[in-house]
């Protein structure tokens, strides 16, 4: 579990902990234990269960967020639920005289506003996700699945673009130009990560997917398919505009210079890409397999070429 945001969130835990101190001291000392035979125990588990709860989405904002006015909002409208929450359940355990039983009549007070606070939280959230649906469209296109993402570049994983490429395919027959698939993959890659060592590779990895993102259009989907290997979706679009857009990606990517983390190391990688349209006869697998064909045959010819040259 990655800890480095909570530990952003210092000042609001301890807010939360003075928070639930003071109530807990306040209570306790005003309050006289019930006995056993009085408390109902059903209440005591709902009552202690939602508590509970929403310490544990308290826990997992802060440990999801970077500082900010959303954080913020959701944090003190869950902290003032939660105050309204820990009296109701305290309540279940003690009694109060006369002269402190403004304790037990003001338990629900807090909730309301802690509603109100939350509202205005998931507002805020929303204008906040709306902006990071555009910055994620290469990347999702119609379903979010963390699951379906890869971890070292951000992009989505192979079955998610296979799911991707078949839902396409059941929509072909009305779509006026079909779509297209582009495969890219990294010259040497292998060699470059014996050279230079994996978590080198993984940055460079990550540099690619940037770049790949950067030059294609909205309604494309970039995913890393395997190892260095990426695809490219471009629904609705001809060969021929598929082709130019194929030139301009490899271009960009050939252009691109990789500096390592302790900027000792500069270098530009060559690309192999493969270009295929789907046809209604296609399947998700025959249309990966002439991807692949493609790249390899791209290969060999660039290496017969280096050959000659050579």
């Amino acid at each position: 579990m990655n800890l480095t945001f909570l530990k952003l969130h210092r000042s609001l835990l301890f807010i939360l902990a003075t928070m639930l101190i003071c109530v807990l001291t306040l209570t306790l000392s005003y309050g006289h234990y019930k006995g056993h035979n009085n408390i109902d125990w059903f209440d005591v588990a709902g009552e202690g269960g939602i508590t509970i709860m929403t310490l544990l989405w308290i826990f997992f904002i802060l440990l999801s967020r970077p500082k900010g006015r959303v954080t913020n909002l959701l944090f003190a409208g869950l902290a003032i639920m939660n105050l309204s929450m820990t009296l109701d359940f305290i309540d279940e355990f003690v009694n109060y005289d006369k002269n402190q039983a403004w304790l037990s009549t003001i338990e629900s007070i807090p909730a309301p506003f802690g509603m109100i606070l939350m509202s205005i939280a998931l507002y805020h959230w929303h204008q906040e996700q709306m902006s990071i649906n555009l910055q994620l469209r290469n990347r999702e296109r119609f379903y979010r699945e963390h699951q379906l993402s890869d971890a070292i570049s951000g992009l989505a994983s192979a079955d998610y673009m296979k799911s991707q490429i078949n839902r396409e395919l059941n929509l072909l027959h009305h779509n006026l130009h079909g779509f297209s698939l582009l495969m890219f993959d990294i010259a040497q890659f292998d060699r470059f990560n014996r050279q230079f060592g994996d978590a080198e590779g993984d940055k460079l990895l990550q540099e690619f997917a940037q770049v790949i993102t950067l030059n294609v259009r909205e309604q494309d989907l970039v995913c890393r398919y395997a190892s260095d290997c990426f695809i490219v979706m471009l629904p609705n679009t001809k060969l021929a505009v598929a082709e130019q857009l194929s030139l301009s990606i490899v271009a960009a990517l050939e252009a691109f210079s990789f500096n390592s983390s302790d900027s000792t190391l500069t270098y530009k990688q060559k690309v192999h890409a493969s270009l295929v349209s789907a046809t209604t006869t296609d399947s998700t697998s025959g249309l990966l397999s002439k991807l692949h064909q493609g790249l390899l045959k791209n290969k060999h010819l660039h290496e017969y070429s280096d050959e000659q040259t050579a």
